[in-house]
């Protein structure tokens, strides 16, 4: 075998192993978009000043276990696909505990104004007779 040959299986060898090592590196996770974290916050946030801790314990609960769990599996494993789907559904869960306690508080003001319309009702019959309410 020639020297001339020797260097070129050599090079194109070691080509080889380049390529290999760029394509391993380009299949690699990149981390986590950082936004995901904070879109995952701030949901959080929102849904516990609106009253989530009250009305809607579990899904609040839920959505900072999950982003708590996200952020582990990011910097511990760095699953950075994983972490990215935990910080998303820790969002969703967010959104959730914030329109359920929205829809729990909507409903008390209704209850409220109900039994409000009930009672001007009821002090009509007393002042007026049932003929007031006609």
């Amino acid at each position: 075998m020639s020297e001339h040959y020797k260097i070129q299986i050599i090079t194109m060898k070691l080509i080889s192993l380049i390529l290999g090592v760029a394509i391993l590196a380009g299949c690699a996770s990149k981390p986590t978009d950082p936004a995901l974290f904070s879109r995952a916050e701030a949901a959080i946030k929102r849904a516990v000043d609106a009253g989530a801790e009250e009305h809607a314990p579990v899904e609040l609960r839920f959505a900072m276990e999950r982003l708590q769990f996200a952020q582990q599996v990011a910097s511990e494993r760095e699953d950075y696909e994983l972490a990215g789907w935990r910080a998303q559904e820790a969002e969703l869960n967010a959104e959730l505990a914030y329109v359920k306690t929205q829809a729990e508080l909507a409903r008390a003001e209704e209850d409220t104004a109900l039994r409000a319309v009930e009672q001007v009702q009821e002090d009509i019959r007393v002042e007026f007779g049932e003929e007031g309410l006609e």
